[in-house]
């Protein structure tokens, strides 16, 4: 065995040794400690600058938002079910105006190249306002959530967000 060999042999027993001592701490954690994690990191991805107008990307991505802002909030199951609608709704919109966003920069790469000043103008201002309705399309998503929240819940998360 040359040197080269024993180096990569020592560093990937070095890496499994690590791997079975994080798999044993994780192992010794409980299931309610993990959700309770998992609900601290929703309430604080809450609390963020751009909380107030982003939303899941797909529908993978909603149902794990829903989950942890379920126990993050305690969400009634009706809660739940008006969130989700909320949320399908403000997903739709989006990709209906992130589809307008790529015709629309594309119309503006088209101005750029045959050089119609006018046209760049009118182009940026289009792809501006595009931009601007998926900002209070998120935000109005977010609207409706805390509007169906109650008071507790709404104190809960206004917690985080100070």
């Amino acid at each position: 065995m040359n040197r080269r060999q024993m180096m990569m042999l020592s560093g990937v027993a070095a890496a499994a040794g690590q791997g079975l001592a994080q798999t044993q701490q994780v192992s010794g954690l409980n299931r309610s400690d993990v959700t309770q994690r998992a609900a601290f990191k929703t309430l604080l991805k809450l609390s963020g600058p751009k909380s107030s107008y982003k939303i899941p990307k797909s529908e993978a991505k909603k149902t794990k938002y829903l989950d942890s802002l379920t126990t993050a909030l305690s969400l009634s199951s009706a809660q739940r079910q008006q969130a989700e609608t909320i949320f399908t709704n403000a997903l739709t919109a989006r990709t209906a105006l992130r589809n307008s966003l790529k015709t629309a920069r594309q119309n503006l790469r088209n101005s750029v190249k045959n050089l119609e000043t006018s046209a760049i103008d009118q182009m940026s201002a289009n792809v501006g306002n595009l931009k601007a309705q998926l900002v209070s399309n998120g935000a109005y998503a977010k609207a409706s959530l805390y509007r169906i929240l109650a008071p507790e819940q709404q104190a809960r998360l206004a917690q985080f967000q100070s």
